[in-house]
């Protein structure tokens, strides 16, 4: 890995929380990368991971690379794909899960650096 670049997957491995099962997050960019205000993860749920439903009030940016999936806001569910996109509002409960039997579901998903947390131990929670 460059100093201004490289891969994702040569990224550490963080410890996603209690919300995630099945998955692994690494940071692309945040405070200690590049990126003062936001933190832009990858999220990788093996086939079968969920990332639990839960609700805070900082919002997502969120972007399929790979795999196939669902994401439900509020009472919408969106199926993903590579290259679908999903909005989270502040407050709206959310999760998201892997759909396939086979396949890795790889996405980004950005938030505020004070968002960068596991939602299920914060105050707000599930």
């Amino acid at each position: 890995m460059g100093k201004y670049g490289g891969k994702i997957q040569d990224l550490p491995v963080i410890d996603p929380g209690a919300h995630m099962l099945g998955g692994e997050k690494r940071i692309v960019f945040g405070p200690e990368r590049f990126w003062p205000t936001h933190v832009m993860r990858c999220f990788t749920l093996k086939p079968g991971g969920v990332a639990a439903n839960n609700h805070h009030p900082w919002e997502h940016w969120f972007v399929c690379l790979s795999g196939k999936g669902a994401f439900k806001v509020g009472e919408e569910t969106y199926d993903l794909e590579a290259g679908s996109w999903v909005y989270v509002p502040s407050e709206i409960p959310h999760g998201f899960w892997n759909t396939s039997e086979t396949e890795d579901l790889v996405c980004l998903c950005t938030v505020t650096k004070e968002g960068d947390q596991d939602p299920l131990a914060a105050v707000r929670g599930c």
